[in-house]
């Protein structure tokens, strides 16, 4: 899963036919990180509010590419797969696991905590109906949200393209002062 912020040019340019392009090439590289750090900064939120997880668990599943000279764009990777039950705050009980998975505590009749059999990680697992040829019961592990699937589930990108949209021309128009201003050696 990708988003990416790409520059809203033609409104931003309005009225800077006089300008060196060098400078506006560095104001919009500029101004494509600050509004990308800000959308970064919004889908950390919305994601831990959909899904329940922890902010640092989620900031895990995101990755950023930032703008640079030659390559406008500033990209948000979404690389997380389901998350177990363990990452959303499960704790064991007589009954099963709870968790809180998409922020609603539940509990998992019959669940329990174990190490995975090849990390050696704690996660929740669930005895399933059948079993082995050789008599052992089968077990499976539960999962909760996908990171992914809740930002195409929320529809988040129509959200951050409202927000490109209003805020983009406002940071550049500001990047491309501070640069003029810097250029004539006022800062």
């Amino acid at each position: 899963m990708e988003v990416k912020v790409n520059s809203n040019m033609d409104r931003a340019m309005r009225g800077l036919w006089n300008v060196k392009t060098k400078y506006i090439q560095k104001a919009l590289t500029t101004s494509l990180n600050k509004i990308g750090a800000e959308v970064f900064t919004q889908a950390k939120r919305e994601l831990r509010d959909a899904t329940g997880l922890k902010a640092g668990v989620v900031a895990k599943g995101l990755k950023k590419d930032k703008a640079r000279k030659g390559d406008e764009t500033y990209s948000i990777f979404i690389k997380s797969r389901y998350k177990n039950v363990i990452e959303f705050g499960a704790r064991q009980t007589k009954k099963g696991v709870s968790a809180k998975v998409w922020g609603k505590r539940r509990v998992y009749k019959g669940a329990f905590i174990g190490s995975g059999r090849n990390s050696g990680k704690q996660l929740v697992f669930a005895r399933t109906s059948g079993a082995t040829k050789s008599g052992k019961k089968r077990i499976k592990a539960l999962h909760g949200a996908s990171l992914p699937r809740e930002f195409h589930r929320g529809d988040m990108e129509k959200i951050f393209n409202k927000k490109i949209k209003k805020r983009f021309p406002i940071l550049f128009k500001r990047a491309l002062e501070f640069h003029l201003m810097k250029a004539r050696g006022r800062i």
